[in-house]
């Protein structure tokens, strides 16, 4: 199965594994219940947010800010399905390293610019406290399917391609 979460279970502590993704779900169901404060508990005060476009907000204020302004002008309404979680990586007994894939709904951007459904890759650094497993820094790609099968390790238009 290679480095799935399943293969990586056994790094982290009993319970641990169901925790991360019980914070991936909840993150699920605060987003398309547009559910901003359920989703602000879920975030360490320290957070770093990189959204798909490339923007980095810093701090809990302006990650919890920029979320709350686009679910107002574009997001409200718009779902965001969990299709995979592809690896949760222990790094340090505290810390841990989540990837996912989503599909994410159709949208009008800020621009007037209709959005359609894309699929993302998100990544996800959780460190766990007293208070549990919570997101201290997430990162979300657009998966860009026109590249993806040039991907060297998984692309099929590489696949048949002779190692260099």
């Amino acid at each position: 199965m290679g480095m799935s979460g399943q293969a990586r279970a056994s790094e982290l502590e009993a319970g641990d594994e169901a925790a991360i993704r019980g914070v991936i779900h909840a993150y699920q169901e605060s987003w398309n219940a547009s559910d901003l404060d359920a989703m602000g508990a879920l975030y360490r005060p320290n957070i770093h947010w990189v959204n798909v476009k490339g923007m980095h907000w810093r701090g809990f204020e302006e990650v919890d800010r920029a979320h709350r302004v686009y679910f107002d002008i574009m997001f409200r309404g718009v779902r965001q399905d969990l299709e995979e979680v592809e690896s949760i990586t222990s790094i340090a007994s505290n810390v841990a390293i989540a990837v996912m894939r989503w599909r994410h709904g159709a949208f009008r951007t800020p621009s007037g610019h209709e959005s359609p459904e894309l699929f993302t890759r998100m990544t996800l650094v959780m460190t766990k406290e007293a208070d549990g497993w919570k997101i201290v820094q997430g990162c979300n790609i657009e998966i860009d399917p026109e590249a993806a099968q040039f991907d060297p390790i998984r692309g099929s238009a590489m696949q048949h391609r002779p190692a260099g």
